[in-house]
C-alpha cells in the first residue's frame, strides 16, 4: 500500500483529507443542530452536486477533442465547450456562460472573460438550458443538431 514512498491511506492522500473534512462538517452539524442539521447539510450537498453535474453536462455536451496519438488529445480550444452570450445568465452567474474563454485562459478573472467567436453557442441562457437538460428527448432534439454542426469537419 505504498506509492512514491508514502503510505497510500495516510494524511498525504488528498482524498482521505477531503473525506475527513466532510465527516467533521457532518459531526459539527450534528452537535450544533442535531439530526435536522445533518439532513439539511445532506440535502444541500445533494442539490449542489446535482446543479454542478447538470451544468458540467450541458457545458460540454456532444463536443469532442480528437485523439492525435494513443492517449494524447488535441489542445483545448474554444470549440470544446459551449458558451452562452445571454446577459442575464452572465450577470447572475459571474460570467459562467463565458465557459470557453475560462478553459482557454483559466487564470483570467471572471468579470473579464470574453466570448471567443469560434465557441459554439447554447440556444438559451443557463436557466433555459438547465430546464431543457431535464427533459432528455427534448434536449437531444435541440442539442444534437447543434453538436453535429459544431464538430470539426474531417
Amino acid at each position: 500500500m505504498w506509492r512514491r514512498g508514502q503510505f497510500v491511506y495516510g494524511p498525504n492522500n488528498r482524498m482521505i483529507r477531503y473525506v475527513f473534512f466532510v465527516l467533521v462538517m457532518y459531526a459539527v452539524a450534528a452537535v450544533v443542530w442535531g439530526w435536522g442539521g445533518v439532513a439539511f447539510l445532506a440535502a444541500q450537498s445533494a442539490a449542489g452536486i446535482f446543479l454542478l453535474e447538470t451544468i458540467n453536462y450541458f457545458e460540454h455536451y456532444g463536443l469532442h477533442r480528437r485523439e492525435t496519438a494513443p492517449g494524447d488529445y488535441e489542445a483545448v480550444a474554444a470549440r470544446h465547450s459551449w458558451d452562452s452570450g445571454y446577459r442575464l445568465s452572465n450577470w447572475s452567474l459571474f460570467n459562467l456562460g463565458r465557459h470557453s474563454d475560462h478553459h482557454l485562459h483559466a487564470g483570467r478573472r471572471y468579470p473579464i472573460l470574453r466570448r471567443p467567436a469560434e465557441a459554439p453557442r447554447l440556444p438559451t441562457g443557463y436557466a433555459g438550458v438547465f430546464l431543457l437538460a431535464l427533459v432528455p428527448p427534448l434536449w437531444r432534439r435541440v442539442m444534437d443538431p447543434r453538436a453535429l454542426a459544431a464538430a470539426p469537419q474531417a
